[in-house]
This record gives structure tokens, C-alpha cells and sequence, in this order.
């Protein structure tokens, strides 16, 4: 049975309430889709969801497969965005496999069963487990590190399997490091550019570990909602990067934002952590190929339209 109601599409967000999830739900209201939110507000932030959502606040790791089945009626397009990340209090370890393998594993049952026309799931740039030097590239084979790219790993691997390959169209998008206005503190790493605005904005002098020179692929928020819209709209089973394919060092990243602050603090540089001499930088040319998509905000604009949103001018 394909999930109709009349011609207006309904999509599903798990995670709507996160950083990524909201800009994708406004995103997505505004194209005239209905849109209904699965997220526990744990860590997600529910206040800010627009009022013409719905919103079923539910921990995805504790719905059975008939929960699934009563979420997706009516559904035609699952992006499943909800994860529990490291560093986020409480979380453990069986925290993570059960949020983030065994839920994507129910819900994708449920979606091929219902015969949603596509999911859309948000993997990372940690189920490939490489620090460098060498650029990620989808055809490489993922090694992970951490037990949180192992579990994203195997949320693509549920959609890959024969179980699934007949049912349901997927799409799987490794996300790099997404920034834009809105992004937060809670709910796992907290984001260079967020912490050291943050200082800067109350007159401390921005962080950087070590040398300076680790390296990481910034993709402004708005590139990410463009590129997981146009995978609900792929016609095949698909795997891409959503990063910039640019790498910036931190001593870079640290720079642009002092400059369009125009602070004049000087970085302050503290002990290195593990990310010294890494580099974590994507290749999107499959992603260009299949989707012709390619980011369209430079770094330098959307740290400024960072900045800005922090002091309630337009993003």
C-alpha cells in the first residue's frame, strides 16, 4: 500500500527538533509538505519547532515496530535524523546501539512495510574512522573508530540488506562537520565555531589545542537540507558524502571568525587533544555526479551569517 492523502505529501523527521532537523522542517513546511517530528526533546530543542508541525515526542530507541507503523501512516518520505552522540550525559555505549542501531532497524521495517517512497537516513563522517590525510571518499571501506561510527555504520548496512533492497528506496547521506545559526552546545561534540564565538562574544580569547593545524570540512546547514531534499527525490538506492570538500585548519577557521567579529583577541593556544594532526575532509564529487548539487554558501558567508544570528540580526 503507498502511503496517499490526497495530493499533499507528508514527511517524517525523526530529530526535527535538533539543529539540522529544524532548518530541514521549515525547509519543508515552507515547500508546502506536511510534516510530522518524532523527538524526545533530550537533547533537541521542542520550543523552537514551527507551531504547523506535528509533534509526537517519543525516545526513537523505545518504540516498538507497531509504534513505527502508527507514526508512518500516511508517510511518504522518512529522513531519519535522530542519534545519540558521545558526550551527551548519560549515554552509554548500549545507549548508542539501541538509538541508533536497533531503532533505524525497526523504523526502517516499519517504512518498507508501509512502502514509503523513500528514506533518507543521516550517517557520519565516523563510520568511515579515517583521520587523514587522505580525503574520505564513499567507495573507501569504513573502518571505525568509535563505537558511535559503528553504530551509524550499521543503520546503513539494515538499509543495504536483502531485507530491505525490494522494499525500500534509501538514500544515506555521511554528514561532515554541519554549522550554521541555531547550532547548540547539547547533544554530543561541541562544535569549534560554536564554543569560540561564544567566548568571543563575551570577550575571551578564542581556543585552539595544539598547533592549530588539524583539518575539517565545514557545510553550512542550508547545503545539508538542499542535499538531503534532493536525495528524497533520487530515484535510487544512493550513498554520498554532505560535506564542502574543503579543508580549513583550525589556525584558518579561528582567523575568519576573529576577523568577522572584529574582536582583534588573539587565539589562545592550549594543550593538543586527540584531534592533533588529523584531517577529516570529504570528497563530494560522486555526490555532484548523482545529485548536481554543490554547496552553495561560502564559509566565509556563513560564519558572518553566524555570527550575526547571535545578535538577533537576520540569518
Amino acid at each position: 500500500m503507498v502511503n496517499r492523502v490526497g495530493d499533499t505529501e507528508t514527511a517524517l523527521v525523526t530529530g526535527g527538533a535538533g539543529f539540522i532537523g529544524r532548518h530541514l522542517v521549515r525547509n519543508l513546511l515552507d515547500s508546502g509538505i506536511q510534516v510530522r517530528v518524532v523527538d524526545s526533546g533530550e537533547t533537541g530543542q521542542l520550543e523552537l519547532l514551527p507551531p504547523e508541525c506535528e509533534l509526537v515526542v517519543a525516545d526513537i530507541a523505545e518504540l516498538s515496530l507497531s509504534d513505527w507503523d502508527n507514526q508512518l501512516r500516511d508517510v511518504h518520505v522518512v529522513y531519519h535524523l535522530a542519534a545519540r552522540k558521545y558526550n551527551t550525559p548519560g549515554v552509554t555505549e548500549e545507549g548508542l546501539v539501541a538509538a541508533n542501531g536497533l531503532a533505524s532497524l525497526n523504523l526502517a521495517r516499519a517504512a518498507a512495510e508501509r512502502n514509503v517512497r523513500k528514506f533518507v537516513y543521516t550517517s557520519s563522517l565516523y563510520a568511515y574512522g579515517s583521520l587523514g590525510p587522505a580525503v574520505m571518499n564513499v567507495s573507501d571501506i569504513p573502518n571505525p573508530l568509535t563505537v558511535y561510527g559503528s553504530s551509524k555504520l550499521f543503520g546503513e548496512h539494515v538499509l543495504k540488506t536483502k531485507d530491505f533492497t525490494n522494499q525500500l528506496n534509501w538514500a544515506v547521506a555521511r554528514l561532515f562537520f554541519v554549522y550554521g545559526p541555531g547550532q547548540f552546545a547539547e547533544g554530543g561534540y561541541k562544535s569549534v565555531i560554536f564554543s569560540n564565538f561564544e567566548r568571543i562574544a563575551a570577550g575571551e580569547q578564542p581556543l585552539i589545542r595544539g598547533d592549530g593545524n588539524q583539518t575539517l570540512d565545514y557545510i553550512f546547514v542550508d547545503d545539508v537540507v538542499r542535499g538531503l531534499r534532493a536525495l528524497a527525490e533520487h530515484p535510487n538506492n544512493v550513498l554520498v558524502n554532505l560535506g564542502s570538500g574543503v579543508g580549513l585548519t583550525i589556525n584558518d577557521i579561528t582567523e575568519k571568525m576573529i576577523n568577522i567579529s572584529g574582536s582583534g583577541l588573539a587565539p589562545e593556544h592550549v594543550e593538543a587533544d586527540w584531534t592533533a594532526g588529523t584531517s577529516r575532509v570529504s570528497s563530494i564529487d560522486f555526490t555532484t555526479s548523482v545529485l548536481e548539487w554543490t554547496p552553495r554558501v561560502s564559509f566565509d558567508e556563513g560564519l558572518e551569517r553566524v555570527w550575526k544570528s547571535r545578535h538577533g540580526d537576520a540569518a
